[in-house]
Formats: structure tokens, sequence, C-alpha cells
């Protein structure tokens, strides 16, 4: 059994590589939790939201892509597991990837080898975010051909630029889709004299969001009145959320552009003919890709599916053996 396993801040991603299969679960990341045990986790726990009474806690484990609840995450990706039918026996002799964050220190290093441990992974692979992106918006990483990302997640935002050797300049921001969000109830509530839950928040961002000039979407937003406190609803058009968008955006393209500045003159040179490759679920937003180009000023490629790019990318690193060989990040660096 091969798998490859992106542990996000906002959704968990499985991947089978083996021959027939692909991404066998998409659940947020997300634990119920009763006087401290696990009653639902990933879509179950979510619709739980802003729902429960005091006694239900909602626990993000992951958080910016730092794991800081070791004990509910590993719940969490046990009964993941079990949704999709991986016993211990198999995950025993699973060949695995497991994505971490590009750049993590040697302390949060050790946690995401702990996790491993504690659900029964013992032959894992842990490879910096960046490649898996890199390699799963099917950009070629080989000799001579440096590759520029940007994986925009709900809660991380990976940039770096790569060769097959090592990561020539890049880091992990704690900016995505979750900020985008947040910028919304403070929208809704500034302007709209209406209070709303994270998870109408994040269905405006979803079907309204767009950096379109010419977009003309509208939708309704429920929540409760700022000034009654009483159930109430307004109307939303995709323009007046464009600015809780591209403040996000804009910050991202600013730390990109310091990991360009960083770059030997050949290394940019062949940047700026290649472009940049974009991926994470943040990219999904429609003109996303035309205002990287245009900020950047280089070609900018969204791939398919670019939700999928990290744990695709690392279905398509256990079948090349090499190559993962090499990027991987060993125990004792």
């Amino acid at each position: 059994m091969k798998l490859a396993i992106d542990l996000g801040s906002s959704t968990t991603k499985i991947y089978c590589a083996n021959a027939g299969n692909g991404i066998v679960l998409f659940e947020p990341s997300c634990v119920a939790v009763v006087d401290g045990e696990v009653k639902a986790v990933g879509k179950e726990a979510k619709k739980l939201i802003g729902k429960t009474t005091h006694q239900t806690q909602i626990i993000f484990p992951v958080y910016e892509g730092w794991i800081i609840d070791t004990r509910y995450a590993a719940e969490m990706l046990k009964k993941f597991f079990q949704k999709v039918g991986l016993s211990q026996m198999t995950l025993f002799r699973a060949d695995v990837v497991f994505n971490i964050p590009c750049g993590i220190s040697a302390m949060d290093f050790a946690s995401y080898q702990m996790l491993a441990e504690e659900v029964g992974l013992r032959k894992v692979h842990f490879v910096e975010a960046p490649y898996l992106a890199a390699t799963g918006a099917y950009a070629r990483l080989e000799e001579g051909n440096p590759v520029f990302c940007i994986d925009a997640g709900g809660g991380v935002t990976n940039v770096a630029v790569l060769s097959p050797e090592g990561v020539i300049a890049g880091f992990s921001m704690n900016v995505g889709g979750n900020n985008i969000d947040a910028a919304i109830i403070d929208y809704m509530e500034a302007y709209k004299g209406l209070y709303i839950g994270s998870l109408t928040a994040e269905r405006l961002k979803n079907e309204l969001g767009s950096l379109s000039p010419n977009a003309r979407i509208s939708a309704v937003a429920e929540g409760c009145s700022v000034s009654t406190s009483l159930p109430s609803s307004t109307g939303v058009q995709s323009l007046e959320l464009t600015p809780c968008i591209t403040a996000y955006i804009d910050k991202i393209l600013e730390y990109s552009k310091l990991v360009l500045n960083k770059l030997p003159a050949e290394v940019a040179a062949n940047v700026n003919q290649s472009g940049v490759f974009l991926s994470g679920g943040l990219m999904k937003l429609p003109y996303v890709r035309e205002y990287v180009a245009s900020k950047l000023d280089m070609r900018a490629q969204v791939c398919e599916e670019p939700q999928f790019a990290i744990v695709r990318g690392g279905g398509a690193l256990l079948r090349n053996k090499k190559t993962l060989q090499k990027i991987e990040r060993k125990v004792d660096e």
C-alpha cells in the first residue's frame, strides 16, 4: 500500500497511489469533543460549529500548519483511516509520504514524527510542501530547471524556488483562506450590520469570491442583526468581498517577491521564463491566476483541482523513489 497524506489546517486529504486508486479522503481537519472524548471528526464535526452546547468543543488540532494537539490529531487520523478501510496492519506496512511545512524547525518536525508513530505508520517519508505542490502541479523538477511555486491553503502558504537538490529560497507563512473568512466576518459586521459565523463566511468566499472586476454574482447571508441581535439576512455582491481577498493575496505576493529577490541572476532568468506554478485551495477563486500574473509580471499556471496538488504530488513521488530519497526530510536533520 502506498499512501500520501496532506494533514492541513483546514482539510485532510489521503491519496492511495496503488493501481486504480486516487484521492480516497477529503475531509475537514476537525474534531468534536465531549468531556474529553471524540464524538465526531471531519464533515460530521464541522457541521456542529456554532450549533452545539457548551459541553461540546470543536477542535482543529492543526493550526497554521503546526500540530497543536497531538492527541486529537492522532485520533482524527485514526478515524479517517477507518473511514477508508485502512487497517492497522495495512498502515504498519504502508509506504507513506507525509506533507510538512517548508522550513519546519526540528522541534515541530519531531511532532510530525510522533504523530506518524502514534497512528501506526512506520515507513514514512516526510517531504516539504513546495516539492509536493510543484510535483502535483505538474512542474518539471529537473537539473537546470528551477521551479517557482506558491501553494496557498486554508491556514498556510508555502512559497519556494526549488531545484532537484533542494530549496534555493523559500518559506512558510501563516496566511491562507481562513484569513479571508475572518475578514469577511469583520466586513459583514462593520458594513452590513450582520453577525455571521465561520461556515457562512466560508460559503460566501466560495460562492462569491472573485478578483474579476466584472464579477456580478450575489448571494444572501444569514445571521444575527448587530443592532437588534435578532435573526436577520442581507444581500452581498462579489465585488464587496474583493478587498477581503486582495488584502491577503497581496500579502502573499509581497513575501513572494522577497524570495525572488534572493535568487542568483541565472536562476532568476530561468524562473522568469517558466513562470510561477500556483496550487492550493485559494487558487480556485476566479481570476486569482490573472491577478498574480499581473502583480509578479510573469506567467502564472494553475493546475486542475489545485486543492489536491500536495497530496497528488505525494502520490507521484511514491512512484519515483530516486527523487523521493533526494528530497525527503531525514529524521536526524
